[in-house]
């Protein structure tokens, strides 16, 4: 059952990283930027050992994913369409 639960979670990281290459131009290098902060911001958090960080680590990975893509999506399609209407409201 241990294998399952990490081949599980080998994909689901596996899965985001792909999901934020496919979709580059609409936000994807937000959710490497946001992994990476994610990643870099829970290593030197509470841990015993360095397994304890490493998985504390790979869990704010998997959170700052999404969270960096939802924002490099508002970046990249939503601020250009927003500044797009803004500046060609009618007369």
């Amino acid at each position: 059952m241990i294998g399952l639960r990490a081949l599980f979670t080998f994909g689901v990281f596996a899965g985001m990283i792909a999901l934020c290459v496919v979709g580059w131009n609409y936000g994807g290098v937000g959710g490497l930027i946001g992994g990476a902060l994610g990643f870099l911001l829970r290593l030197p958090g509470r841990g015993l050992d360095w397994g304890e960080r490493l998985g504390n680590a790979y869990v704010g990975a998997l959170m700052g994913m999404p969270i960096g893509f939802l924002i490099g999506g508002v970046w990249m399609v939503g601020l250009p369409a927003l500044v797009a209407a803004v500046n060609n409201a009618p007369q």
